[in-house]
């Protein structure tokens, strides 16, 4: 059954840790799996220069799995089209450029099916909230989107596994307080409805695992930390390896230890599909 790695929010640039990316890129190289998601950030002022490295390692990985990814808020250039005055396009220029062409790509594998959304829209009136805090860095999922993922999944394989895939945390941070969509509980809602079995989501630097209700379904969320210095609370960068049987979803953080130079398996948590 499927093997997943879940990696999010490098910041190739200033943030990036280049040995962190060589250990990274190292698993990939000793591991097998069957797709590598990248749910986001790619860069950390969607520069060239960032993008051309980012770009650098996705075709690495993609030398060894298949691969998915979608943007994050650092990846747009918001302030070309802030509240939809300018050129909505120019904001993802340079991602589709140097990462992909796709701002919502869809990997489909035997037993596996993977739908990503684009979160990242810049400052429209759709992403505002009431705190400051939040412009340019909030996410929004449209219900065309959802709708989309629906249809994506409805046509899946019986059996297969399906993951749901964006940038923005599903859940609030307990780190952080923060939710990443500003729809925050309709959120959760809407992504139940998808009938994803997993949602794979980064952005706001803290591993969370958790399986949630909502609209009378159970899934996973797998939420990866950040593989940079921009850690919060003190935790290590750390990713996240998904292993799957007919009846159960198991997800392990791999935690940085820096005395032995990589990403170290911890406990893995396990949920019933």
């Amino acid at each position: 059954m499927p093997r997943l790695l879940h990696v999010s929010d490098l910041h190739f640039g200033t943030p990036s840790v280049p040995e962190q990316v060589q250990a990274l890129e190292a698993i990939i190289s000793k591991e097998s799996f069957d797709a590598i998601v990248v749910s986001g950030d790619l860069s950390q002022r969607s520069r060239t220069h960032e993008f051309t490295r980012a770009r650098a390692f996705l075709a690495f990985a993609r030398q060894h799995a298949p691969l998915l990814v979608v943007p994050g808020n650092h990846d747009v250039a918001w302030w070309t089209a802030p509240v939809g005055i300018g050129s909505r396009p120019a904001m993802y220029a340079r991602y589709r450029r140097f990462i992909s062409e796709e701002l919502e790509p869809t990997l489909h594998l035997p037993g596996l099916t993977i739908v990503g959304l684009n979160s990242s829209h810049g400052i429209q009136p759709f992403t505002l909230t009431t705190r400051p805090r939040d412009l340019s860095v909030v996410g929004a999922i449209r219900p065309m989107q959802w709708s989309r993922a629906r249809q994506s999944f409805a046509a899946a394989p019986a059996g297969d596994l399906k993951v749901l895939v964006f940038h923005h945390n599903l859940l609030r941070g307990k780190l952080s307080n923060r939710w990443g969509l500003a729809s925050r509980a309709l959120g959760i809602e809407q992504a139940a409805r998808t009938e994803a079995d997993l949602v794979l989501c980064g952005h706001d630097h803290e591993d969370r695992i958790e399986e949630v209700s909502a609209a009378g379904r159970r899934f996973v969320v797998s939420t990866a930390n950040t593989l940079s210095d921009r850690v919060r609370g003190g935790r290590e960068s750390s990713l996240n390896v998904i292993e799957t049987t007919e009846r159960e979803v198991r997800v392990a953080p791999w935690a940085w230890v820096g005395a032995v130079r990589t990403f170290v398996p911890q406990d893995a948590r396990c949920f019933q599909r």
